[in-house]
């Protein structure tokens, strides 16, 4: 790992500013084209397409494209500046193909498509072939293909799933997406207040989903260690682990193949039993899912977004 530090300057979350509605059409109508036309072309034909548009974007979108390069050499995945550029490019290729994955979801998505590895206990405890599977707090990231996992888990597992929705910017695009991403057995709940929404699923003995590798404000995160380097990270699944004993599942989908074909990763099961001091706990249970969702990561690196702001001590101009 790199422990090397670099001046530190402190993340701030912009606000979004609403959307007009002629904006709004305006940034639908060329999606909207966009989206039927993939639906129209053969997998790998998409996938072409995407990664010829996202190919161009990391060449003209220089400032997402070098804090990527900058973000794998911080994390310590490599000291070469060439190698850390192909690992990027990957990261834009493999963040392409889950668009494509997204809009064509309900077109190739069939149960054999997606395997098990991992800790083999975790399998056996969440996967197995009884009714007794446990619901557990899922601690997932922006890796591979992310949206597939909501139903697919679900479905796997025979129990409900509820997830942490972010607004979209657009609602119209929003809706599109949403319409891929929720079915009977996988809804989502609006990131602003959706703890009660998560609270009352776990309660229920359902399984809940949460991304848990972004920064995460003072007052959502507690600061922790990931690939080395201070950053913040959300605690909102260990209050809920603390609260409720449900146990935490670390979790990436991993993309094997270029013909819809995935592999859910498992970590070892998280649990955790709380002592008087409460807030040393929440910090001792989020770093240990950070922990864990690091060392998935660092399996295979080119499939994790490393575009995102995530570390404390990063210029913000990287």
């Amino acid at each position: 790992m790199n422990t090397n530090t670099v001046t530190e300057a402190p993340l701030k979350k912009k606000k979004r500013k609403s959307k007009g509605l002629f904006r709004i059409w305006l940034e639908f109508i060329p999606f909207w084209f966009l989206y039927m036309f993939i639906r129209m072309l053969p997998l790998k034909a998409a996938y072409g397409l995407n990664r010829f548009l996202f190919k161009l974007m990391f060449r003209i979108d220089k400032k997402h494209s070098v804090r990527s390069i900058k973000h794998i050499m911080h994390a310590g995945i490599t000291k070469d500046e060439k190698e850390a550029t192909r690992i990027a490019m990957q990261s834009y290729d493999s963040f392409s193909k889950l668009l494509v994955e997204i809009i064509k979801l309900n077109q190739l998505y069939s149960p054999d498509k997606v395997k098990f590895t991992g800790n083999p206990d975790t399998i056996r405890e969440v996967f197995g072939p009884n009714e007794k599977n446990i619901n557990a707090i899922i601690i997932t990231a922006h890796y591979g293909n992310w949206e597939l996992a909501g139903s697919a888990w679900a479905e796997k597992t025979g129990i409900p799933m509820v997830s942490i929705m972010r607004p979209f910017g657009n609602p119209l695009i929003g809706k599109c997406i949403l319409r891929n991403r929720e079915s009977g057995i996988h809804q989502s709940v609006p990131k602003d207040g959706g703890i009660k929404g998560l609270m009352k699923a776990l309660r229920a003995g359902q399984t809940i989903a949460i991304l848990a590798d972004q920064h995460a404000g003072s007052k959502e995160g507690v600061e922790t260690l990931f690939f080395g380097q201070p950053c913040r990270t959300h605690s909102s699944p260990a209050l809920l682990h603390l609260k409720t004993g449900v146990a935490i599942v670390p979790q990436i989908t991993r993309r094997v193949d270029d013909n819809f074909n995935f592999e859910f990763v498992v970590g070892e099961i998280i649990r955790y039993t709380p002592t008087d001091n409460k807030e040393l706990d929440i910090k001792t249970v989020t770093q240990m899912y950070t922990t864990a969702l690091e060392k998935l990561i660092a399996e295979q690196p080119e499939q994790w977004l490393w575009a995102h702001r995530r570390w404390l001590n990063i210029h913000r101009n990287r």
